[in-house]
């Protein structure tokens, strides 16, 4: 996630339903935090996750997680405090 946006220091809170879904990489989709195929022309590929069930997810902005797409609060924001 190389061209996360490092400033926003939050990551995304969203309740998403069950469902194949894929995290924007590249920054150029119109439907962020989600892939509209726009990085075609560049050479970054979204992130493919699964979910099983509807459930809540933060998804990370700052690009530092190892837990990619989810927040794993390396940028120090607590995610279970929000």
């Amino acid at each position: 996630m190389s061209n996360a946006d490092t400033d926003t220091g939050m990551p995304i809170r969203l309740t998403l339903d069950a469902g194949i879904y894929y995290r924007c990489c590249c920054g150029k989709s119109v439907n962020l935090p989600f892939c509209d195929g726009a990085h075609q022309s560049g050479g970054q590929l979204p992130i493919r996750f699964e979910l099983k069930e509807r459930q809540q997810v933060y998804l990370c902005c700052c690009g530092k997680t190892t837990k990619a797409p989810y927040c794993d609060e390396s940028c120090g924001v607590l995610v279970s405090k929000l």
